[in-house]
């Protein structure tokens, strides 16, 4: 089979406005199934170009055509079966002559009903690293686990000792990110950490450290560490207790 050879000369870029995508989970154990609306026409791109929209995890990957830009075609069939754990996707405009004229690559969906993941999930090669995050776009944060451990995404959702194991440290490192590393105003609702900083509220109601707090140049990170740790304690005594998972992983 030839390989299949991309040309990325002068692509376009889609951006976030231009699409829309929602995932839609059940409850039955079946495939969670896709949506997407796209607005491409402010990208003055051929209608005759093709449109494919691809959602991958780790190794795995799903093609879906979607007809052209003139005459957009969403397939009767989106259940995503090969890749049913939080998929990550792509959204591609091509000529006839396979030439990538737009990309939107790393889309995020949305959930339906209102649910949408903070942290998302990837299996990727990490040697001998169980898992690592990584932060590609700002309020974006991936939470990557290592793909030779088996089931470690499913693992992460439904073991409670691995969540209290993992999750607090990753919480540490993304507020440590947002509010030290990329210093975002927490006060500032467009920033892409707001949805991070509004959730680290609903458990933890401690104010803010400030300038009015005597803050300066020599300790404003000391103190924002600080209120970073107090956030983290909360944020494991809302959701785990340490002396329960102790003593499950003793068993």
């Amino acid at each position: 089979m030839p390989v299949r050879r991309f040309n990325y000369t002068e692509r376009k870029r889609i951006e976030e406005r231009n699409v829309t995508l929602e995932l839609q989970e059940t409850d039955d154990g079946e495939a969670p199934t896709f949506t997407a609306l796209l607005n491409l026409a402010e990208l003055d791109l051929p209608d005759d170009a093709r449109i494919v929209i691809t959602a991958r995890r780790g190794r795995a990957e799903m093609r879906f055509d979607w007809g052209t830009v003139g005459a957009p075609a969403p397939p009767s069939d989106c259940r995503l079966t090969d890749v049913p754990v939080d998929p990550v996707f792509r959204v591609m405009v091509e000529s006839s002559d396979r030439k990538i004229l737009a990309l939107a690559n790393s889309v995020s969906p949305r959930r339906a009903a209102g649910r949408e993941s903070l942290l998302w999930l990837e299996e990727v090669d990490l040697e001998q690293e169980v898992w690592r995050l990584r932060f590609d776009e700002p309020g974006r944060p991936v939470l990557l686990v290592n793909q030779t451990i088996g089931g470690m995404s499913a693992a992460i959702r439904r073991d409670g000792g691995l969540q209290g194991t993992i999750l607090p440290e990753a919480f540490r490192a993304i507020l440590t990110r947002a509010l030290i590393v990329e210093a975002h105003p927490p006060d500032d609702d467009d920033s892409p950490w707001s949805n991070w900083l509004r959730f680290t509220e609903s458990f933890y109601d401690v104010d803010f450290p400030t300038d009015d707090d005597g803050l300066d140049a020599e300790n404003d990170n000391a103190a924002l560490s600080q209120w970073v740790d107090g956030a983290v304690a909360a944020f494991t005594r809302a959701q785990f207790n340490a002396a329960a998972l102790y003593a499950a992983a003793r068993r």
